[in-house]
């Protein structure tokens, strides 16, 4: 076994092909652990001393923790975090973390902040060594929706009827359908899943999650690489010629992740963000998902849905 440190952005892009396999060999990675996800994420809003560490048996990579540390300029503290800190639902190291935390205390780094883990995280439990502390905590919930065979047993007789209604109305104002993104049309849908979501924070005075150009150009590439790689999820609902709602997500293993949506706000009162989780919820279903994943946040709608919460943990490493 062998582990190096990765700290400049060529090659870490070169173990990509590596990285990938390891994600789809590790049980419970999302999305978020995947290169299509933190490479652009790198690109868009890293900064300081990239320290990806990589332990492999011979050529196999067989665990990595993407890390980068952040260094104060007019001080030596440091702090080291995952890649996609922030912005990302789920982080965790891919592997086995006992192959990762030696190395980890080994850099110049007097405090790693691993957030955003799941209660499974092997770097939960892994043993610290000498001269190391820490501090582990509970963050925040993430409802996820158990998927069964067929929409029918997820939902009551009473709501079907209500989303019938919801659709029928939507109908009325004109030829209805949805349409899933080719590599021709990504880049249309991407602008108009912005200008939606954009519009219904509008009303209340806020610029929204997408109003800067920089998270706009990193979901470009990250969409796009989620839709070369088969894991990307988003349905648009077009009335007549006019999108009218977007639903933005991600699959992975077993789970169908919902990152984002945005819907015309002049169109709520037809309750077509019902309409849109309604139909990528049915269309995960067909595909074999065993789990809708709401990501953070304890909306009411979440648990409407009858969606239960697993908290993300958080786990900090001191140096003494």
């Amino acid at each position: 076994m062998s582990t190096e440190v990765i700290t400049n952005a060529e090659s870490l892009a070169a173990i990509e092909p590596d990285w990938l396999a390891l994600c789809h060999r590790t049980p419970g990675a999302t999305p978020f652990q995947t290169p299509m996800w933190l490479l652009p994420w790198w690109r868009a809003f890293g900064s300081n001393d990239l320290a990806v560490i990589a332990a492999r048996n011979g050529d196999r990579l067989e665990a990595l923790a993407p890390l980068y540390i952040i260094r104060d300029d007019d001080s030596d503290d440091s702090l080291g975090v995952f890649l996609g800190t922030g912005i990302s639902d789920h982080l965790d190291v891919l592997g086995d973390a006992s192959l990762i935390i030696g190395p980890m205390a080994n850099l110049n780094c007097q405090m790693w902040d691993l957030q955003q883990l799941p209660a499974s995280s092997s770097i939960l439990t892994a043993s610290l060594p000498d001269g190391w502390s820490d501090n582990i905590e509970d963050q925040e919930p993430c409802p996820v929706l158990p998927l069964p065979a067929d929409f029918e047993s997820l939902t009551s007789t009473h709501f079907r009827k209500k989303l019938r209604y919801y659709r029928r109305s939507l109908e009325k104002l004109g030829e209805v359908r949805i349409e899933t993104p080719t590599p021709e049309t990504l880049d249309d849908l991407l602008t108009a899943l912005f200008d939606l979501h954009a519009a219904r924070w509008q009303r209340r005075d806020l610029p929204g999650l997408l109003a800067d150009g920089a998270s706009q150009q990193f979901h470009r590439e990250v969409a796009r690489g989620m839709l070369n790689a088969g894991m990307l999820r988003m349905y648009a609902t077009r009335c007549n010629d006019r999108l009218v709602a977007v639903f933005y997500g991600y699959a992975f293993h077993d789970t169908v992740y919902y990152y984002l949506s945005g819907y015309d706000p002049g169109l709520e009162k037809l309750s077509i963000g019902t309409i849109i989780v309604a139909h990528a919820i049915e269309q995960a279903i067909h595909d074999g998902a065993k789990n809708f994943d709401f990501l953070r946040g304890a909306e009411e709608y979440k648990y409407a849905w009858g969606a239960t919460d697993r908290i993300n943990r958080r786990r900090q490493l001191f140096h003494a």
